[in-house]
């Protein structure tokens, strides 16, 4: 089926124009113009989402959830109808399509404090609403998993080595994360890819990209979200304190104790599982992050590592800037 025949199987009737939106890593995504309103179309990769049905109907769930929650300043996409479903089957492949969410930023918009409130909310809502996300393929967040496979390609490899200190280190942080995030330490649903990217500032802010949404921890929900706001080579205290104090006034004091002291360990598991899966494209080429040469690759995990290396020398006063914001004392 030609792409100009998808938005009429949405409702959606007359001529439309798209232009392609290259900014994200997996799905096929189009900007849909139609009787001058804006879509965004959207076709979903089986090769990294092997069941997108149960994709959308976790997506249904939480567009319920947002629906029935009364909140204000929070939303999500509005995906339109096929046949009663949000999606539509194209000979087997599964398109989705939303109004398109205006951007409108101000240069008053606290921008990191917008997104940590948007996520903090998305937590929060689903937790209060009892939602049941089911994982529609494997666990996004494994840093143990992740590490023990670059392990074994390292030992593998003939050509591509890893310097043993950065592999030693990594170590050690696998075996600090299995004592903190043991098989027992409790789980909400989350959005599992918090990048700034994923939020929408406009008259509400809407949180975008719900392919990912599952049980998981809000820890790493919030290591990712410091890791998107500390682009760079330094870390920017302004930028921790508002995001962080936008993802406590989005959760709404939900947190247990254990959770909140787990925080500050979620950005070491954000920023050291990006970069192993990195190392890991660089050594087995295998080609998950999309047009990233096996160079690219490399030179992005030492910037990780970093990264990371820098918020291990502030932990103190990260921790202390996350337990003020949250109230603990």
């Amino acid at each position: 089926m030609e792409l100009n025949s998808i938005p009429q199987l949405f409702g959606i009737n007359g001529s439309c124009s798209y232009e392609e939106i290259r900014s994200g890593h997996i799905n096929s995504t189009f900007l849909c113009s139609c009787g001058g309103e804006r879509y965004i179309l959207q076709s979903v990769d089986r090769s990294v989402f092997p069941s997108p049905e149960k994709i959308m109907n976790n997506i249904a769930k939480i567009s319920a959830a947002f629906e029935s929650s009364g909140e204000q300043r929070v939303t999500v996409p509005d995906f339109l109808e096929c046949e009663g479903k949000n999606f539509a089957d194209v000979d087997g492949t599964i398109w989705r399509m939303y109004p398109y969410a205006e951007s409108d930023i101000s240069p008053l918009t606290n921008v990191n404090y917008s997104c940590g409130l948007a996520f903090g909310t998305f937590i929060r809502v689903l937790s209060e609403k009892s939602v049941k996300l089911k994982p529609a393929g494997e666990p996004l967040h494994r840093f143990g998993h992740y590490f023990s496979a670059l392990t074994s390609l390292v030992g593998n490899s003939g050509i591509k080595k890893i310097d043993s200190t950065v592999m030693s280190k990594l170590g050690g942080l696998s075996d600090t994360l299995s004592q903190v995030f043991t098989a027992d330490f409790p789980k909400r649903n989350v959005h599992n890819d918090t990048k700034t990217d994923n939020v929408i500032i406009g008259n509400k802010l809407t949180v975008i990209d719900l392919d990912t949404a599952a049980p998981g921890y809000p820890a790493v929900d919030y290591g990712d979200l410091i890791r998107s706001v500390c682009q760079g080579s330094t870390i920017s205290d302004s930028a921790i304190r508002d995001a962080t104090r936008g993802f406590a006034a989005g959760l709404e004091g939900i947190l247990t104790s254990d959770e909140l002291d787990s925080l500050y360990y979620g950005i070491l598991y954000a920023v050291g599982e990006l970069a192993v899966r990195y190392l890991i494209d660089y050594v087995s080429e295998a080609g998950y992050f999309k047009g990233r040469t096996p160079a690219g690759c490399l030179s992005r995990a030492n910037e990780l590592l970093g990264q990371l290396r820098m918020f291990i020398n502030y932990g103190d006063d990260i921790t202390e800037l996350i337990y003020s914001s949250f109230g603990k004392k």
